[in-house]
């Protein structure tokens, strides 16, 4: 591994980032389900986005990530969310927390998706995957 392109299991990131829709569909979420964070509503994306298997490569569309900033220490404390990852898709090829920033956005889209078309009404329903 060379210093420019770290793999899934290094990285050289110091702040993951929301695009303005994730940040948008972030907060709907933050405040339909009280949640104390939007840090912790991006957790929950990311983790809705690899049980759903979303796509890990950053579309086109994806837009840049000007939304709300946090330090990877603040979303990732004990590398959990990484790991996760590593362990879940071994393939990934981009920077661990390049990864983790675009599930974060596009996690976070998706449920806010399932939210307004009724499939979600709880927090219960993102942990029984049976429900949606």
């Amino acid at each position: 591994m060379n210093n420019t392109q770290p793999s899934v299991r290094g990285s050289a990131r110091v702040n993951l980032a929301f695009t303005q829709a994730g940040e948008d569909a972030a907060r709907r979420l933050q405040s339909r389900f009280d949640l104390p964070s939007l840090v912790e509503v991006g957790r929950i994306g990311v983790a809705f986005a690899l049980r759903e298997n979303l796509p890990i490569e950053r579309p086109e569309t994806f837009g840049t990530t000007s939304g709300a900033n946090y330090n990877v220490g603040s979303v990732d404390p004990q590398s959990e969310l990484k790991n996760l990852l590593t362990a879940i898709r071994p393939d990934a090829q981009d920077d661990a927390y390049r990864v983790i920033e675009t599930l974060m956005t596009v996690g976070t889209i998706a449920i806010d998706r399932e939210v307004s078309l009724g499939r979600i009404v709880s927090l219960r329903d993102l942990v029984d995957p049976g429900r949606i």
